[in-house]
């Protein structure tokens, strides 16, 4: 029943009957139905770690010596050396503090240029453990959620991820996607059914905008956080940073162990954002931290001359098809076909780049690139790259390596 009004009455007689209040069996209630769920409580701590291989010791010390910047190549132990490396560069103690592994890995991997780092391991955590039990990165991942909690030292928890394959292997594609963001699981299941489209109160949705409303709804409730702890007590945060003693239940110890990695991070970061090396390039996305956003292009560099161009031409094509100028509301991309200024839809944009791509030889340009682009929402070039994470890099660089493959 898709009726609203009539959906409105028979609520109201359900709960008039007290229908809407029978007993759930136990069985179906949280607690018991999640009291074994990895997403709620994380690996056992009683998991049984692989034995590092013979050589553990070597490999580790060749972790540390690589200085590929940036990684060179889309394995777990490539982006967790990044981020051991930023994490270094503000003066956190990486070759110490196994529970900065983690967020490490994470903050190159996920976070969104303008995602604080006071967030990283919260983030990191929650991330980790959403995870498909079945992803072969989960091993990964769970010895990294262990390590700090059974106090595991940096080259020891380093030597046992050398023994999982998976560390040295291209990330699986699940790994690249964030799956626990609220609302984002009734998107997702729309989309795997077919349903091009959700709407939301605040817009609609489209496959390829998915990640990215993860990713603002994620910096809101952050920033509500932020908020409702700004006076947090000075000496109730050093307590926070504490061990814990080895009588906690494994529940406090891994909350406890979290929050101190948080604490450590929070500090060093002095609430600046994730991604903290600064562009040279002329286009960077400059994230706020309600999750807003804005371009900023550079006009000192003959590709933010070229930009500007086509910028103030689109601007000119707006004026000669609607013959005035562009309000705040207005889009700058606009259907061509429409008599008043309206949005592009995906359709119309996949449609561009379907025929651009028809055109790509004509051009010099590979038609890959446009096909690529079609499939994940997004173009990755050397001058855009910075305002992608590394996993909307790895992904954009997935499907033009496929449909380089299908064209040759």
């Amino acid at each position: 029943m898709d009726d609203v009004e009539l959906m409105l009455a028979l609520t109201g007689r359900l709960e008039a009957a007290g229908l809407d209040q029978r007993k759930l069996p136990r069985r179906l209630l949280p607690e018991v139905a999640l009291q074994d769920c990895r997403a709620i409580h994380g690996p056992c701590l009683d998991l049984r770690l692989p034995n590092p291989p013979k050589d553990a010791k070597k490999r580790v010390r060749l972790f540390w010596e690589d200085e590929e910047k940036p990684p060179a190549d889309d394995t777990p132990r490539a982006v967790l050396r990044d981020g051991l490396r930023r994490f270094h560069d503000m003066g956190l103690p990486v070759e110490e503090e196994s529970g900065l592994l983690l967020p490490a890995l994470y903050a190159v991997l996920m976070t969104k240029p303008g995602e604080l780092l006071e967030d990283m391991g919260k983030h990191a955590w929650t991330w980790a453990v959403s995870l498909d039990e079945a992803s072969p990165l989960v091993p990964v991942l769970d010895i990294l959620l262990v390590a700090p909690v059974l106090e595991m030292s940096v080259a020891k928890t380093l030597g046992r991820l050398f023994a999982v394959p998976a560390f040295t292997e291209p990330f699986p594609s699940d790994a690249l996607l964030w799956t626990s963001s609220p609302g984002l699981a009734l998107p997702r299941m729309a989309f795997e059914l077919g349903i091009p489209e959700v709407s939301t109160r605040d817009q609609a949705i489209t496959p390829d905008l998915l990640d990215w409303v993860g990713m603002h709804t994620r910096m809101h409730l952050s920033a509500a956080a932020r908020d409702s702890t700004a006076d947090l007590d000075v000496e109730e945060t050093d307590r926070a940073e504490g061990t814990d003693s080895p009588q906690k239940e494994p529940a406090e110890r891994r909350k406890s162990v979290r929050e101190a990695v948080r604490q450590k991070i929070r500090k060093a970061s002095d609430g600046t954002a994730a991604g903290s090396r600064r562009s040279d390039c002329s286009i960077e996305r400059i994230w706020n931290a309600d999750g807003s956003s804005v371009i900023r292009i550079s006009t000192d560099t003959p590709l933010g001359q070229e930009l500007k161009q086509g910028l103030e031409s689109q601007i000119d094509a707006f004026r000669e098809k609607f013959g005035r100028e562009p309000a705040p509301g207005d889009p700058l991309f606009f259907n061509l076909d429409a008599d008043e200024p309206t949005r592009m839809t995906k359709d119309d944009f996949d449609e561009i780049l379907l025929r651009m791509a028809e055109r790509a030889a004509e051009m010099g340009v590979d038609p890959a690139f446009f096909h690529a682009w079609r499939e994940v929402g997004y173009v990755v070039t050397e001058e855009t790259r910075s305002g992608f994470t590394t996993a909307e890099v790895i992904a954009f660089n997935r499907a033009l390596a496929r449909h380089q493959e299908a064209c040759e």
